[in-house]
């Protein structure tokens, strides 16, 4: 019994490994071999799932993957890193849903509180899905407790960004540059920041700009025209209208060269 498990370990092993190798075809190759095993154990086949479903999102097969999770999900339902890949499928598929992602990034966080990337996603899946006050919570909460992971910052500041939070953003970039001075993912995120607080000053100022004529009240003043008519001999009577004097150049003089 032994022999046979360490064999399945072993091969699980190597499936993980030539994925992060990038050798996809030869990772699900190997991931497949395991579950044609009929003595495979439950939570190694929901592992194998698991390993194939992550390379079919890296390649953008959404469907696919959510088929492997399914099954991943009906032998360990409370996996939470399985219901995390499942909210992933649903939110990067162009077709998904993100209410559906929300759900299933919101298990995962119950299932592991501690876990900033799962809080983070399901933050910003509560904006996307017009939960924003909520949306905004976790968002915070997770740049709290993992303000030097530059990948749940990412996932923070674009979801803070998609609610027009960018006093927020900045304020957490601030942080976390004090706190990882020099790192470049960080920098990178900080010039989104600012990047957008311009986009939304130029807005701003584009806006009274545009602004219609003045108001007093709620009643919008419009300039008057006063159309003056002249008299059949040609003169304009002075009570209809102003009249005007012509400008006509001085005369110059010119000085002499000397």
């Amino acid at each position: 019994m032994s022999y046979r498990l360490a064999l399945i370990d072993e091969g699980m092993a190597a499936a993980r490994t030539l994925a992060r190798q990038g050798r996809r075809s030869a990772a699900m190759d190997q991931a497949r071999r395991l579950l044609n095993r009929p003595d495979l154990p439950l939570v190694a086949a929901a592992d194998a799932h698991r390993v194939i479903a992550e390379i079919l999102l890296e390649i953008e097969r959404f469907g696919a993957a959510r088929r492997h999770l399914r099954a991943a999900l009906a032998l360990e339902p409370e996996h939470a890193r399985t219901n995390y890949l499942m909210g992933l499928a649903f939110e990067r598929d162009p077709h998904g849903d993100d209410e559906r992602a929300a759900r299933r990034f919101r298990k995962a966080s119950r299932l592991v509180p501690a876990n900033a990337a799962y809080r983070a996603a399901f933050g910003r899946a509560a904006v996307r899905s017009n939960r924003v006050n909520r949306g905004v919570r976790e968002l915070l909460a997770a740049a709290d407790a993992a303000i030097k992971d530059a990948e749940v910052l990412g996932v923070v500041i674009e979801g803070l960004l998609e609610t027009g939070r960018v006093k927020a953003a900045e304020r957490i970039i601030a942080k976390a540059r004090f706190l990882c001075p020099g790192t470049g993912e960080v920098r990178r995120l900080g010039e989104r920041v600012r990047f957008e607080a311009a986009r939304q000053g130029q807005k701003r100022g584009s806006s009274t700009q545009d602004a219609g004529p003045a108001k007093e009240g709620a009643a919008r003043l419009l300039p008057f025209v006063h159309v003056v008519r002249s008299r059949p001999g040609g003169t304009m009577p002075l009570a209809n209208g102003r009249q005007d004097m012509l400008s006509r150049p001085r005369p110059h003089l010119k000085l002499a060269d000397r």
